[in-house]
Order: structure tokens, then sequence, then C-alpha cells
């Protein structure tokens, strides 16, 4: 053989080698790296050309390196088994596209929110963890999240891709703070058979007040302890009336509370008129702790709860027939309430870009889609509005539909004594007999004294 013959099997030899290593298919967790080491020989070819250097391979070493993988720590609380198992077939679906970020997930399964409060005072804090828009001011102002805007600008994640309502109840001075991962609204949940049997058209989007009120008297059969519509004295169902009437629970900027305004006075008196009249109950009327309850058992003919009722009426009253449609509007219109969880990050972080990819992943129209078809959360993308399965399931459209016109279940620094106010205020009207608008007036003082105090 000629020695340029030799040379240029050689060369080939070379290449083959190298695209063998180079088309060989990696392994996710391990980094093969190949060292070739070189010599230069010169090689007499010709007269004419006195010398050719050519590169002659000595060895070839091949070793492994280990890649290190990305932890990111996840906690959040655990509503039911159900989904906690759809998170964590999420997660799974998620590290097998992420080989290199591994996703550890660490349920609390009690005392949530004192627990997270505690590991973040001390610094211990997961790097994602559930943030409810009731407990979101406190955080933000602690500053004690990382705001989310640049890192939704790289992947090209937009505010717009979610509905409003949720998004902005995360935005806290301009900033994104937490992606919202699923919600609820209030439904006017309705018995088909006891309309039926009363001769009554099935409640419409359409509904007003007066449509509501005439609906429950129709309804109403007081001397077999049965009522047309639940009226209870929680402040997460009677805000909705004073939406509904133009008003406010507090201020845009939430330094003073507006329940003494005549928007929620007249609101009270609608609200608690249903039981005045004998044509609505509170759950101790109907011997119940909750109105969901009082619904399954028929003596509740209406209430106002959200996709929570749907399960439970499932498993404890399977034999009820119902739907849902929006709650009625009131004379300034339609108005919600929407009850809402995100993702946040911690600002203690140390490898926020990992976990945002879980974030992305989690809140992506792919997951958000399975979470949808599932049947266990609404998910929060404006895009899955359309989604077939909303077609046929008219519960979860009601509520999805909701979020249009809803405002966050949120009253500021101070909602949890907003909350207890608005409650002791409607039992006074049912209990002591005191009239809506002394008992505002009344919550209303108490809270400036409580704002006052800080």
């Amino acid at each position: 053989m000629s020695e340029r013959k030799f040379l240029t099997l050689v060369t080939l030899l070379i290449l083959a080698s190298l695209l063998a290593t180079a088309c060989a298919t990696p392994t996710p967790q391990v980094v093969k790296e190949t060292v070739v080491v070189t010599k230069e020989v010169p090689v007499e070819v010709t007269k004419m050309v006195t010398k050719v250097v050519t590169k002659e391979v000595e060895k070839v070493v091949t070793k492994e390196v280990e890649k290190p993988r990305i932890e990111v720590r996840l906690s959040g609380w655990t509503a039911s088994p159900e989904e906690e198992n759809l998170l964590r077939a999420s997660l799974y679906e998620f590290s097998l596209q992420n080989p290199d970020i591994i996703v550890k997930y660490e349920p609390i399964t009690a005392d949530y929110w004192p627990k997270i409060k505690t590991m973040v005072a001390s610094g211990t804090e997961p790097d994602i963890y559930y943030m409810d828009i009731f407990q979101f001011p406190f955080f933000a102002q602690q500053e004690v999240l990382l705001p989310l805007d640049d890192f939704m600008s790289k992947s090209g994640v937009k505010k717009e891709d979610f509905i409003e309502s949720l998004i902005n109840a995360f935005t806290y001075n301009g900033k994104v703070y937490g992606i919202p991962k699923d919600f609820n609204t209030l439904a006017l949940f309705y018995n088909k058979k006891m309309f039926d049997e009363a001769g009554l058209d099935y409640p419409t989007d359409d509904w007003t007040w007066d449509d509501l009120k005439a609906a429950a008297k129709a309804l109403s059969k007081p001397e077999e302890n049965i009522y047309g519509f639940g009226v209870p004295p929680d402040a997460g169902r009677f805000p909705i009336f004073v939406f509904q009437n133009g008003g406010r629970i507090m201020t845009e900027d939430f330094s003073d509370t507006m329940l003494d305004s005549p928007e929620a006075i007249e609101a009270a008196e609608f609200y608690t008129s249903f039981r005045k009249e004998g044509i609505g109950a509170i759950p101790s009327d109907v011997g119940v702790d909750w109105q969901g309850t009082g619904f399954g058992q028929g003596s509740l003919a209406m209430v106002l709860e959200g996709g929570w009722l749907v399960p439970y009426l499932k498993n404890q009253f399977p034999d009820v027939e119902f739907d849902a449609v929006t709650p009625p509007a009131g004379p300034k219109g339609e108005g919600n309430l929407v009850f809402t969880v995100a993702y946040v990050i911690s600002k203690n972080c140390k490898n926020p870009e990992a976990a945002w990819k879980v974030i992305e992943y989690l809140t992506g129209l792919e997951n958000q889609t399975k979470v949808l078809h599932s049947g266990f959360a609404l998910p929060t993308r404006k895009a899955l509005l359309d989604d077939p399965y909303l077609k046929e399931n008219t519960v979860a459209a009601a509520i999805f539909r909701g979020a249009e016109f809803a405002t966050p279940f949120m009253w500021g620094l101070y909602g949890s004594d907003v909350n207890e106010e608005m409650r002791k205020a409607l039992e006074r009207i049912y209990l002591e007999d005191v009239s809506p608008e002394e008992a505002m007036k009344d919550a209303a003082k108490k809270l400036r004294e409580i704002f006052k105090g800080g």
C-alpha cells in the first residue's frame, strides 16, 4: 500500500471514530468526554514536496463525568388525595422533560400558614410554595418574594395569557410575584327536582336579584323546613351582593373600609331579607353547619358555592340532580368573588431559573389542560375558556365564566379582621334583630379602630 493511501485510510478511520463518538446517545445524567491526544508526524512523500505534516492518533481516552443536578423544593397544602396525586403526576412529567432538575415535593399537611411564616422568618422556606390571595398582601409587604417579570419576559409568558382578575391579584407595586395555578368563583347551584316540582324554569346567567327573590319565594315551604335560598352569615358569600350593587368592601388601597357605604348597607338589607321573609335560611335553621349539606339534603333549593361543592355532593348525596349558573346580577350589574392560589418563588431561592422552569411548566397550557380535564381544579389560562370540557361540564363552565367580573377575596393586611366583623354584623342582623344599617356602621367603626391601632 502506498504512503498516500495509508494516510488517507488513517484519516478516514479517525473521522469515523470521532463521528461515532459524536453521534452516540448520551444518558440523561452522565456526560461522556472524549479526549484525543495527537502528535505531529513528518512524512516524506515525493521529491517535489519535501515534507507533509500530518497528525497521528496516539490514544483516545473516554471518561464519564457526573453532571450536577439542581434541586428545587416545592411546598403546598394537600386539599385532597386526588389533587396531590395530580400534582405528583405533573412533576413526574416535568422531570422527564427536565432531567437536570430535581423537584423535591414537601407537602405541609396541617397549620400551613404558621409553618410557612416560621420558615420564612428563619430563612428555611422552600424555593416554591403555594400562596393564597388572602395571605399575599402580608408576604408582598415583607418583601420575601421574588418578582417574576424578568423570567416571564425571557420565556415569552405574558400577563395577558391569564385571566385578568387572577394575575392582577398577585401583582404588587406593578410587579408580578405569583402565577395563579387554579381558582374558584361562586356559582348559583340549584336543585333541578325542586324546580321541576314547583313548575319553575331553571335559572340562567341572565337572572337578576328580582328573579332570585321570586324563585326563592316559590320554592320555599317553611312549614316543612324547606327554603328557597341559603344566606349564611359568611364573609365569603355576602360581598358579591355589595359588588352587584356598585359598592366595595374596602377602598382601592385597602386603607379604609366601605362597609358603611349606602351600597353596602343596601346589599345587606337585600341579602338578609330572604331570611326575614321566610324564603331563605342560614345553616343552623336547617340543622347543619354548612349550607352545602343543607343543599344536599334538600332543605335549601339554591346556594352560592364554588366547585368544592361538586365532589362533596357526588360523594355524600349522589342522587341529587343539580346544575349551576353565574350569580344573578344586581342593580349595578354582575359581581363575584374569586378564590385563587399561586406559585411564588422565595427571595432566598438559590436557583431561581430552575424554580421558574417548574412554575412555567405547571402553569403552562399543556399541563393546565390536563388539570382542567381531571375535574379537580379550574385552570387560569384564558385560552382554555373555549375548551370542549367546559361545554360538556356546565357547572365548571359557570365557575370559569364567573372570573370575568370577579373581585379577589382579599381585603389587604387586615383581611381576617374584615371577615370577622362582616360575619358578626350579619349575625347581629339575624340573631339580635339589629338593622342592617346599624350593623354595618358598627362593623366599620370597629374596623377603623383596628386600623388605627395597627
